[in-house]
């Protein structure tokens, strides 16, 4: 299961109070305009709470080639390439609009895969307290990224569509390569869904990030640094479940 850091449940009461106060009690406390957003992004931008038990990972960022990754309290060396190509995946997706924000109502996590039969033919029959270290080293390793979890496309007031919003949400299925391939946008599921790992891929686990003041991470977007965090520890087994592949969006 996926863990939901405590500015989800902070920022939800916030815009709740602040719609009601401008009389709109009719809001979908869900999702939030594009700018609701950036109000509360910018409040866990500056205050917000840092991730459980973050990658130890920051000289990734000055030539180092490996670090100390942990998992469960379990530590394990880890190619500093995961990390290097993970900033790459978020900063393209900055760029190109696909993701706004480094946090739960926009772009918080990432399903991880790797190619269906490789995984029958390599990983498959590894110990348990092996696999994961090893299947991040993997080459063809891939990240299922969903942003725009909790935008709305409509004007609360009006109704009518936002065309920033729409052409963000039309983006918000993104899968990232660890071999320094380009990203790739997804086609959009009709409904507005997540998409979900496509074939050829199986998907294992998964990792969370999150922008917070003291992060480990940094990004530098718009002349401006975004310091963030990744961690491995996303629930009591680390597996994001397939049935959360797809979750319900505007």
């Amino acid at each position: 299961m996926l863990r939901i850091p405590l500015i989800v449940v902070g920022a939800l009461l916030l815009m709740a109070d602040i719609l009601n106060s401008q009389g709109n009690s009719d809001h979908d406390p869900w999702y939030f305009t594009t700018e609701e957003m950036e109000v509360v992004y910018r409040y866990q931008e500056m205050f917000g709470e840092r991730l459980n038990n973050p990658l130890r990972a920051r000289d990734c960022l000055f030539g180092k080639k490996k670090f100390v990754a942990s998992y469960q309290r379990k530590e394990f060396s880890l190619s500093c390439r995961f990390i290097r190509e993970t900033i790459r995946h978020l900063q393209v997706m900055l760029e190109i609009g696909a993701a706004k924000y480094l946090f739960p109502l926009d772009v918080d996590h990432a399903h991880l895969a790797i190619p269906s039969d490789l995984w029958k033919k390599k990983y498959s029959k590894l110990p348990r307290d092996k696999l994961l270290p090893a299947l991040l080293e993997e080459p063809t390793l891939a990240a299922l990224y969903h942003t725009a979890e909790h935008l709305t496309m409509n004007d609360p007031k009006t109704g009518k569509v936002n065309p920033e919003a729409k052409a963000w949400k039309e983006k918000r299925n993104v899968l990232g390569f660890y071999d320094g391939r380009p990203i790739e946008i997804l086609p959009p599921d009709p409904t507005g869904l997540g998409a979900n790992v496509p074939q050829p891929y199986w998907s294992f686990a998964g990792f969370n990030f999150l922008a917070s003041p003291k992060g480990e991470l940094f990004i530098f977007f718009k002349s401006k640094p975004i310091t963030f965090d990744i961690t491995f520890d996303i629930g009591e087994d680390g597996a994001i479940p397939e049935s959360l592949a797809k979750k319900p969006a505007n």
